[in-house]
């Protein structure tokens, strides 16, 4: 299979936003000593959240690091890419709280906190005491957090869980959408080894694979296929959102004119249907988390501020 410089993954986001849904990813650099912030925008038609954080630094004038590849390094044979769904648990809708604040109450940009490197490098520890992967800590903490702060009770509710596919597929350009995912379900009462062995029996059976055939069904549809195939999911499953761990940098911002402990922090634009909008990466030993509602939950900054903090407090390391 060669590589296409046609980005079919990005023809979903592009039909998206034709239904009036920003596709917008935004990346954040935060001078930590004195809090000023900029922000680039990129859109996700054009970019997944690794290529958009090249290309963010690239327009920062930041030295470009390597990008993370997939774990994989070849793909599996076709057979195994759909094989059936590791667990039988089925998820509801989420019962999210009814919120009335005025769009002037609502934030703007995405909320955005951090760990020193000495607390994440504590969190590091406590993944590897419990031995469970540091993504099943963060998850349990989102999970927590939302499910406390957004929803009248908490349900089993499925999350997106994106899979980076660099270089396991061909590339037409290393910044594209080169990213799929696999759904999983999610509840409060769920033990960490709990999460720990879905994710991995989800990767095992290459779930991600299925969804990157099936999400690149513009090549046979076209443009206008997808936005009809995207307008009719928009009345479909309701999801948490897409649980976006970007992985681990190490990044030269003195390159830039920089302030070498910048930290940097990225957060989707959700949907309706994926309405938690989150990012979380570690740059240099320091891990940020940044969150952002859908506008169509209704939440006031200060719910987000709220569901924030109470996803840093359950990540159980302190200062």
């Amino acid at each position: 299979m060669s590589a296409s410089a046609t980005d079919y993954i990005g023809m979903w986001y592009r039909a998206r936003a034709r239904l009036g849904i920003d596709d917008r990813i935004e990346f954040i650099f935060i001078n930590p000593g004195s809090g000023k912030r900029h922000t680039v925008a990129l859109r996700h038609r054009d970019h997944d959240g690794v290529g958009g954080i090249a290309e963010s630094l690239k327009r920062m004038g930041v030295r470009q690091p390597p990008m993370p590849l997939s774990r994989q390094t070849r793909a599996p044979a076709f057979w195994r890419r759909w094989q059936a769904r590791p667990e039988q648990r089925q998820p509801q809708s989420p019962q999210w709280r009814i919120f009335t604040s005025t769009a002037d109450e609502q934030a703007d940009e995405p909320l955005v906190q951090w760990l020193t490197p000495q607390q994440t490098r504590a969190l590091r520890q406590r993944a590897e005491a419990m031995q469970v992967s540091l993504n099943s800590l963060l998850l349990k903490a989102l999970h927590l957090a939302v499910a406390d702060t957004l929803m009248t009770h908490a349900g089993p509710i499925s999350w997106c869980f994106p899979v980076n596919m660099r270089g396991v597929v061909p590339m037409g350009r290393p910044d594209m959408n080169l990213s799929s995912a696999f759904y999983m379900t999610v509840d409060s009462g769920d033990s960490l080894a709990h999460l720990d062995r879905t994710i991995r029996s989800y990767l095992k059976a290459n779930i991600h694979w299925r969804y990157w055939h099936l999400a690149r069904i513009g090549r046979l549809v076209g443009q206008w296929g997808v936005d009809w195939l995207c307008g009719r999911l928009l009345n479909g499953a309701q999801h948490g959102g897409s649980f976006s761990n970007l992985g681990e940098w190490q990044i030269d911002f003195v390159s830039g004119g920089l302030a070498p402990d910048t930290v940097f922090a990225c957060c989707g634009p959700g949907s309706p249907t994926h309405p938690v909008a989150n990012g979380m990466m570690i740059v240099n030993g320091t891990l940020s988390l940044a969150l952002k509602l859908h506008p169509s939950l209704g939440a006031s900054e200060t719910v987000v501020q709220d569901c924030l903090q109470r996803w840093v407090d359950g990540l159980g390391v302190s200062a």
